[in-house]
């Protein structure tokens, strides 16, 4: 069990503390996609309409959108070129 006399809050400037009290923000879907172009990992979001998961190379910016439909996947990897 862990001591609640090891937890350290910390602060910047500028920056609201956050408060043990908040709620949590929600989960959100996304998809890890490895782009060969830039030999580089990321996350790419689900789009606030739900209906599919777009995102970008975090080097050079390539764009990548997989749709969400029926009869889809269960695969949560992909690769973008």
């Amino acid at each position: 069990m862990p001591d609640p006399r090891d937890s350290v809050e910390f602060s910047c400037a500028g920056r609201p503390e956050r408060s043990s009290a908040s709620a949590p923000r929600p989960a959100r879907p996304w998809l890890s996609v490895w782009f060969r172009c830039c030999h580089v990992y990321a996350r790419v979001y689900r789009a606030p309409t739900g209906d599919r998961y777009v995102g970008r190379c975090p080097r050079c910016g390539g764009e990548v959108s997989a749709r969400i439909g029926p009869g889809g996947t269960t695969r949560r990897f992909f690769e973008a070129c």
